[in-house]
C-alpha cells in the first residue's frame, strides 16, 4: 500500500500543469462539437431522433462539449487566459524562435503539407511515404541514418500491406 501512495505522490509532482494550452484546446473542442451537433441536428428524422443516424454524433458530441466545458472553467480558474494572451505575444514568439522549437515544429508541419498535397500527387504512396517517414525521423530522431532506414521502411511495408491487402483499401498517391 506504501507503494502505491509513493506512485500517487511522484506523479502528481511531475504532472505539469498547462492552463493555458487547457484554455485554447478548451475553445477549440466547444466550437468543434457545437459544430459537429449542428450539422448531427440538421440530419433529416423521419421518424424522431431515436432512430435518426445523428443520435450517436450528437451524443458524442455533446459529452465532448461539456468535457471541453470543464477543461475550460478549470484553466479560468487558475489564469489560462492571462497565460495564453502571454504565448500570443511578440516576445514568446521571438524567444520561441531562438531558443524553442518553434523553428522545428514550423518545419515539421510544413513537411506534413508538402507530403499531403504534392509528394502523393506525384508519386506512389510507398515510395512518397517512404521519402517523408526517412526526412521526419531523421529531423526528431537522432540515430543512424541505416536504423531510420530500416525503420521507415518496415512501417511503410507494414501500412501498405495490412491496408492493400488485409483491409483491401485504396492508399493515397498516384498508385503503384
Amino acid at each position: 500500500m506504501e507503494i502505491i501512495d509513493e506512485l500517487k505522490e511522484k506523479t502528481e509532482q511531475e504532472v505539469e500543469e498547462t492552463p493555458a494550452a487547457d484554455f485554447f484546446m478548451g475553445i477549440v473542442l466547444m466550437v468543434l462539437s457545437a459544430i459537429v451537433c449542428y450539422v448531427a441536428w440538421s440530419w433529416p428524422r423521419p421518424t424522431g431522433i431515436a432512430s435518426s443516424a445523428a443520435l450517436f454524433p450528437l451524443c458524442i458530441a455533446s459529452t465532448l462539449f461539456l468535457m471541453a466545458l470543464s477543461i475550460f472553467i478549470h484553466s479560468f480558474k487558475r489564469k489560462g487566459y492571462s497565460l495564453f494572451i502571454e504565448f500570443l505575444s511578440v516576445k514568446y514568439f521571438r524567444e520561441s524562435w531562438i531558443h524553442g522549437n518553434l523553428r522545428l515544429c514550423l518545419f515539421a508541419s510544413m513537411t506534413v503539407l508538402v507530403y499531403a498535397i504534392v509528394i502523393l500527387n506525384l508519386l506512389p504512396f510507398e515510395i512518397g511515404t517512404f521519402l517523408f517517414m526517412t526526412g521526419t525521423l531523421y529531423l526528431y530522431w537522432k540515430t543512424k541514418i541505416y536504423k531510420i532506414l530500416i525503420v521507415s521502411a518496415c512501417a511503410v511495408a507494414f501500412y501498405s500491406l495490412s491496408f492493400k491487402v488485409l483491409f483491401k483499401l485504396v492508399l493515397p498517391g498516384v498508385g503503384m
